[in-house]
């Protein structure tokens, strides 16, 4: 299995800044949750998660443990996050502690 952005040119999900949404721009991303496309990440929920920009300043060693711990199930996954993380964290000219 390949990222679906090595794919289709985009990944399976957005971030949104939502601390910096108008109210108009939540009614919208409301509507896309009570409509099933989006998920909150709400901590305990079934669909909750923890999401990583690549100049984090911790990215690359969070995704080559995650390459590492894929490669046993799917070899060709492990190598597109090994991709990314070559350009995460202390790679990435915009690295900076996460905010």
């Amino acid at each position: 299995m390949r990222l679906d952005r090595n794919i289709k040119g985009s990944g399976k999900y957005a971030l949104v800044r939502v601390r910096k949404l108008t109210p108009h721009g939540r009614d919208i991303l409301d509507q896309m949750v009570t409509a099933k496309v989006a998920d909150m990440g709400t901590a305990g929920d079934e669909d909750e998660f923890f999401a990583i920009k690549l100049k984090d300043k911790y990215a690359q060693a969070a995704l080559l443990a995650y390459a590492k711990a894929a490669a046993a199930d799917d070899p060709e996954y492990a190598a597109d996050v090994r991709e990314l993380a070559a350009r995460a964290g202390p790679a990435s000219r915009w690295c900076k502690k996460p905010d």
